[in-house]
């Protein structure tokens, strides 16, 4: 007879919690990730638990133990708030025993529910034991300072988890003192915690024997239509095929999984095996990468082969948005990823990926550029399809995996079809608006730095401070600006950057919202050329602002080319 995997049952989260049950996170499970968002929601869903019988808090998944402690496969998140909101609320309770309010029944109600909810002393070795053990990163946080209620001497010097830990203790503690005001009491505290939120909150619960069944009990769930990470239906995955050759492969198989991540920081790691697995197959898509994974790796050498290309190349996937990185020896490859990761542009990824370790260091800067100049001519200025440029770069990442392409000149042949023409360009570039709010300051700069690179024949850096963006017309134009430019023409071409020039700080201060004549004379007295000599005409108009775009566009035709 076969083993159902998915005997579930129901239980609200005060009898999973109580009777001397324990949970313990799995040393290599992520760290604690919750942030306001989801911590509203849990907020929203108990406030109005007055007007439903009960909320559905979803699945558990938990793997048995020979005692009466549970690892908690799947549901960390949701446990450990919801142990956070006992923990704000018995704070609470210790601020009235503090100010003598009902002392004892307090106190005897703070002892109660600290035993129910948090830990309390075991009968046979008066040890005091925590209901709930959090991964390796996060425990002793959790138990020296959140169980404890102690607060940390400096935040900024925690950990990310620990920041989110003690954000989320003080988040659901205002909570609770806006919910309660004047009439707090440890009376309506306890029957908070102890009626409605452990009552009320109700889990479906699935028990397995081992890591194997666990990691099985995933893919059971997803296809029943439970909403799963990408990450966490892969991670399983591997791991449930790791698993194939026994308890100690599913343990280096956790090691590698949390060596890559602890590699990319906060990159996420499924985006990173999509990028790593479309640099050597067929293209897999976000939305179909768990099945392609799936269909391809089938048995533990395959998981284990994966797992090892994965951690190999980590390293140069974090690389890619670190400019900074040890991994760019020259300075021109650093150049050229600060620009990619300015653009935001991660298509090309796949091909830097497969040429890594193929090409010399020259070579690799030359195919830097090649794919910036690619970048900045398809996805800034043309804003065209990203779809059709993850195509090509995959095929060519495919190609050059394979050693059919040996150099830039050859995967620039490839790339031909997402290489924007000239005249596309510079007619794309004659008619770009970019605001300068957010990221698109930064790229404005680097737009006019680079041009007056080539007008000045310099090498200016686009991120000196002491330079600024000029609005010759401007953000904020007074009335008497409307003289010539109406309300409408303002709003239209105040972004375009024909509009735009470099100015030293200390002149832009003196040009402040001054009309084009007063400002021009400022202009003069520039040392850069894209503003003493290019914005400087008898008067600014709407049809001064286009015609110096269209000269502009013929600058970066040569600028941003690639032979």
């Amino acid at each position: 007879m076969k083993k159902n995997l998915l005997d579930t049952k129901t239980a609200s989260w005060g009898e999973l919690i109580k009777n001397g049950r324990t949970f313990m996170v799995p040393r290599f499970q992520r760290d604690y990730s919750w942030e306001e968002e989801q911590w509203d929601d849990l907020w929203y869903d108990l406030v109005n638990l007055e007007e439903e019988d009960f909320h559905y808090m979803g699945y558990l998944v938990l793997q048995n133990s020979p005692t009466n402690e549970y690892l908690v496969i799947d549901g960390q998140q949701r446990l450990t708030t919801l142990s956070i909101i006992a923990l704000a609320v018995i704070q609470h309770i210790a601020e009235l025993i503090k100010k003598g309010k009902d002392h004892k029944n307090n106190e005897e109600r703070k002892k109660l529910l600290m035993d129910s909810f948090l830990g309390y002393k075991d009968p046979t070795s008066l040890v005091a034991k925590s209901k709930l053990t959090l991964n390796r990163n996060n425990n002793d946080f959790y138990q020296s300072y959140l169980l404890r209620f102690r607060k940390p001497t400096s935040k900024s010097k925690l950990k990310p988890s620990e920041k989110l830990l003690i954000g989320a203790v003080e988040y659901f503690y205002e909570k609770i003192k806006l919910k309660f005001g004047q009439d707090i009491s440890g009376e309506k505290l306890a029957d908070f915690l102890d009626k409605k939120a452990a009552d009320q909150f109700v889990f479906t619960f699935i028990t397995v024997d081992n890591d194997l069944n666990a990691y099985k009990v995933f893919e059971t769930l997803n296809s029943r239509g439970v909403r799963l990470s990408p990450t966490d239906l892969l991670k399983n995955y591997l791991f449930m095929v790791a698993a194939q050759k026994g308890e100690t492969d599913i343990d280096q198989a956790e090691r590698q999984w949390q060596s890559i991540n602890n590699i990319l920081g906060g990159i996420e790691l499924t985006t990173y095996l999509r990028h790593f697995w479309n640099s050597r197959n067929m293209i897999a898509r976000k939305q179909n990468l768990f099945k392609v994974v799936k269909n391809s790796i089938i048995d533990a050498d395959q998981a284990f082969a994966l797992l090892d290309e994965l951690e190999n190349n980590a390293q140069l996937y974090a690389a890619f948005s670190q400019p900074e990185d040890e991994l760019w020896k020259q300075a021109e490859q650093s150049e050229y990823i600060r620009q990619l990761k300015l653009f935001g542009v991660t298509q090309c990824y796949p091909l830097l990926l497969a040429a890594y370790k193929k090409f010399d260091p020259n070579e690799y800067a030359r195919l830097l550029r090649c794919c910036c100049v690619i970048a900045f001519r398809y996805n800034v200025i043309g804003g065209l399809n990203p779809n059709k440029l993850e195509d090509e770069y995959n095929k060519t990442a495919q190609d050059v995996h394979a050693g059919k392409l040996k150099n830039t000149r050859e995967i620039f042949h490839n790339l031909k079809s997402v290489y924007v023409s000239d005249e596309e360009f510079e007619s794309s570039f004659a008619a770009k608006s970019i605001a300068t709010k957010g990221k698109g300051a930064k790229l404005v700069r680097y737009i006019l730095f680079s041009l007056e690179n080539q007008i000045s024949s310099k090498k200016y850096d686009f991120s000196d401070s002491s330079v600024t963006i000029e609005h010759i017309l401007p953000e904020n134009p007074s009335q008497n600006w409307e003289s010539n430019f109406t309300i409408e023409e303002q709003i239209q071409l105040v972004f375009r950057l024909g509009n735009y020039a470099l100015l030293e700080e200390s002149k832009n201060k003196m040009c402040q919202n001054d009309l084009y004549p007063t400002k021009k004379e400022i202009y003069k007295t520039s040392s850069y050329k894209i503003t003493a000599q290019d914005s400087v005409c008898d008067e600014w108009s709407p049809e001064r602002i286009l015609e110096r775009q269209k000269k502009l566009a013929k600058y970066a035709k040569t600028v941003w080319k690639f032979e």
